[in-house]
């Protein structure tokens, strides 16, 4: 087994697993309960879809519908969110969601079978959003990961995963902070638009 590929597999698990699924408008339940019944969801479409391309639409719809891409722009880009004009943010929003939707499914691979173990209680954070703990599995590889959720409109949505103390929020402010500072917004636009139509191969 390539132990590399499977790290890197178990991270793309860890961010579709915290897509969250719906919820009763009122009450959104047991985040780490939700967080369980995605896992089982993500497991189905894998096993599902022996080719890739089907496969990868249907990961792809998921994290479409649940992922809070607005908030996850919001904060990953920080202090410099607010400088943006509503179109540049909203173009940000659009390029940003892409990348993420193609950086993780293109490693999923058909028929990959995963475990995953919950340890710890769930954290309630000052900002009111909720960290669920667990560890992923596959094979002899493993990944700790952290699931922060919110409540929008009466239900769960993800808006970071931390994988091995490692927050993508604070993973790609970082990449995209360096490129503002050098090649200003348009730069940066132009970087994630160039890797949104490059192969999924």
């Amino acid at each position: 087994m390539n132990l590399g590929r499977t790290k890197a597999t178990l991270a793309t698990l860890a961010i579709v697993v915290g897509i969250p699924w719906s919820a009763a408008a009122a009450n959104p339940g047991d985040p780490q309960e939700f967080v369980k019944a995605r896992y089982n969801e993500l497991q189905d479409i894998v096993k599902k879809f022996p080719d890739k391309a089907p496969m990868q639409k249907g990961i792809r719809d998921v994290m479409e519908t649940f992922v809070d891409y607005p908030e996850l722009s919001r904060r990953t880009l920080a202090d410099q969110w607010e400088k943006l004009k509503k179109k540049e943010q909203t173009d940000f929003v659009g390029e940003f969601k892409k990348m993420i939707q193609r950086s993780y499914v293109k490693r999923f691979e058909p028929g990959t079978v995963f475990t995953i173990d919950y340890a710890g209680d769930r954290r309630t954070e000052a900002d009111g959003s909720v960290t669920v703990p667990s560890t992923i599995h596959s094979g002899r590889s493993e990944a700790k990961v952290e699931y922060v959720l919110r409540t929008l409109a009466g239900k769960w949505v993800a808006f970071d995963v931390v994988i091995d103390d490692v927050s993508m929020i604070r993973n790609y402010r970082k990449q995209f902070h360096d490129i503002l500072q050098k090649e200003g917004f348009p730069g940066l636009m132009g970087r994630l638009r160039k890797k949104n139509t490059a192969s999924l191969e």
